[in-house]
């Protein structure tokens, strides 16, 4: 049982970094995935119409996505051989 969720973007260069963590007061934890995901999606609808709003062609769909707290570990990167 997890206890709580934090909202993820996976990066390039430095792997996984959740919201929050450039702050002083740390990593943003919600109480629970729906909590999250509808913050996911709010910030992704903000970035769409500013992104309308200046012209260019908006993101098809967010970049950030909720894991679990306890599986949460900074700069954790996917190598995929293909």
């Amino acid at each position: 049982m997890s206890w709580g969720w934090v909202i993820v973007t996976d990066t390039l260069c430095e792997g996984w970094q959740a919201w929050g963590e450039e702050d002083a007061e740390g990593v943003e934890v919600y109480a629970t995935k729906a909590e999250a995901e509808c913050e996911i999606e709010d910030a992704f609808e903000d970035l769409v119409r500013n992104q309308m709003e200046s012209g260019m062609e908006p993101d098809q769909e967010p970049d950030a996505f909720v894991v679990p707290l306890d599986e949460y570990t900074k700069g954790r990167k996917a190598i995929y051989h293909g």
